[in-house]
């Protein structure tokens, strides 16, 4: 079952990184925790890279801004919307929590042109930057830390 979990903002993720980070951790779903902050780098990465990706003209000025202000006056982004990968795979855990950390730093002091996201459309930073905690929340409601059950 998902633990619940509430992140507003990316201090929120750091906190739920550093209460993790203190035992080992386990997974729900079929994700690993590699893979899980993996993938999070990754969208934080490619939200900075300013590639634009093409797009149907409905999909990235009407449809994408309803479900963004949909997730956000929701507080979380529902179940169902189907990701990668397929396969669970174990990594270096705590290489991939630093790479995360880093990726938020550098997101937080970014100034440069934002990517589109792939089902929101055009997002600006402050749009971008109510989506990473809710797309942590997302995937980090379904680590659990063995030591103090959260």
């Amino acid at each position: 079952m998902p633990r619940p979990l509430r992140c507003k903002n990316l201090n929120d993720i750091r906190a739920d990184l550093t209460l993790l980070e203190k035992s080992p951790v386990e997974t729900t779903g079929n994700w690993s925790y590699f893979q899980i902050i993996t993938h999070l780098t990754q969208a934080v990465e490619g939200s900075m890279k300013g590639l634009k990706r093409e797009m149907p003209w409905w999909k990235k000025h009407i449809l994408g801004p309803l479900l963004h202000r949909l997730f956000v006056m929701k507080g979380y982004i529902p179940a169902g919307i189907k990701g990668r990968p397929v396969e669970r795979v174990e990594g270096n855990e705590a290489g991939a929590v630093a790479q995360f950390r880093k990726a938020l730093d550098a997101f937080e002091k970014f100034e440069g042109p934002l990517s589109d996201h792939p089902i929101l459309g055009q997002l600006n930073k402050k749009q971008w930057a109510s989506f990473h905690p809710l797309h942590f929340q997302n995937h980090a409601r379904h680590v659990k830390s063995q030591k103090h059950g959260l």
